[in-house]
């Protein structure tokens, strides 16, 4: 399994978390009942899980070509976003976790590869 596709797994878990834990409801279940995010925090989060797609996408360009790129990328934004969506309900905390753990995760990984 390559590296970056590692990458591009962990990008794409972290921006779909990103734009998942701002959710109204989400939201709500992380930080109580009534709360809501500010539209700045929402636009911030947004803006970084677009910026995490697009290098998750990037990531499976450079790990199969642009002949198998794309599909490797749908089926990687497929996997993420269905962990994403079954974590939400059952375990928003470690959604947020795992948020925050998968963006170093990704950039040791292409660090990694970099090097070597």
């Amino acid at each position: 399994m390559s590296m970056l596709f590692l990458s591009s797994v962990s990008l794409a878990f972290s921006a779909f978390a990103a734009k998942g834990i701002v959710m109204d409801r989400h939201y709500a279940d992380l930080h109580g009942r009534g709360k809501e995010p500010a539209p700045a925090l929402k636009m911030r989060m947004r803006t970084l899980a677009w910026l995490g797609l697009a290098l998750s996408f990037a990531a499976c360009i450079a790990a199969r070509g642009w002949h198998v790129g794309p599909v490797l990328w749908c089926g990687v934004l497929s996997v993420a976003a269905w962990t994403v969506a079954a974590m939400l309900q059952y375990a928003p905390r470690k959604v947020a976790q795992g948020a925050w753990i998968g963006i170093p995760a990704a950039l040791l990984t292409t660090t990694l590869l970099l090097l070597h």
